[in-house]
């Protein structure tokens, strides 16, 4: 009787050190973060709204949206926050992941982008 007690007198102690939720190596919930390609989304009425990085407004995701973008972005098993390092004077955007319709992070080889700045004719 002694052994099984002192076994669960030692599980009970494993299991308050190492607690019970799941652990890796991501346990903030973080899934992607980084410098924001191009994200577009669904808003409400079924239209599509978006943003892209690149100076076209023919490559904004559905058509519907901004180009030129400067953005940041962390995606979450729940939201893509997305902040905009050229606005400080704005707050975060927050998109639920079930509006997501597509998001890639990266800079396409676009180091630094010019916001509000005509698009060049094409």
């Amino acid at each position: 009787m002694s052994s099984r007690f002192r076994r669960m007198v030692l599980s009970l102690a494993l299991i308050s050190l190492v607690g019970c939720s799941p652990s890796g190596a991501n346990s903030s919930g973080i899934v992607a973060e980084g410098v924001i390609f191009s994200v577009e989304y669904q808003m409400e009425g079924g239209r599509t709204g978006g943003f892209t990085r690149i100076n076209n407004s023919k490559a904004v995701p559905g058509h519907n949206g901004s180009w030129n973008v400067d953005a940041y972005g962390k995606l979450t098993r729940d939201f893509l926050i997305i902040t905009r390092p050229q606005s400080r004077d704005m707050g975060p955007e927050l998109i639920p992941v079930h509006r997501l319709i597509s998001v890639q992070f990266g800079d396409g080889g676009i180091k630094q982008v010019k916001e509000n700045q005509a698009a060049p004719p094409n």
